[in-house]
């Protein structure tokens, strides 16, 4: 198993959701790999902080604000290749 699929596989790794010849490899590559055992670590540690934090309600003033800021930033965002073409499709249907 290389570094890219043991990524692909982590969330199903991590909830127990796969078979036990891919858990195999899995165990397999991170008894020998230092980084992806990191990065299985640290997401395990992230959602055990997420999940003991439980939800926050962002008050309504808040939350409203932080929407427009979000729209106002994704209106003005620079346009991307795919956005252009998007747009120069749309101006060219009949």
């Amino acid at each position: 198993m290389t570094c890219e699929e043991l990524i692909a596989y982590l969330s199903s790794y991590i909830d127990h959701e796969m078979d036990a010849a891919l858990v195999a490899e899995v165990q397999e590559h991170i008894a020998h790999c230092r980084n992806c055992r990191v990065v299985l670590d640290t997401t395990q540690r992230l959602i055990v902080l997420v999940h003991d934090e439980g939800q926050r309600t962002i008050p309504a003033g808040q939350r409203r604000a932080l929407f427009e800021r979000l729209h106002r930033a994704f209106l003005n965002r620079p346009q991307t290749w795919d956005d252009s073409n998007a747009q120069a499709s749309e101006g060219n249907t009949v």
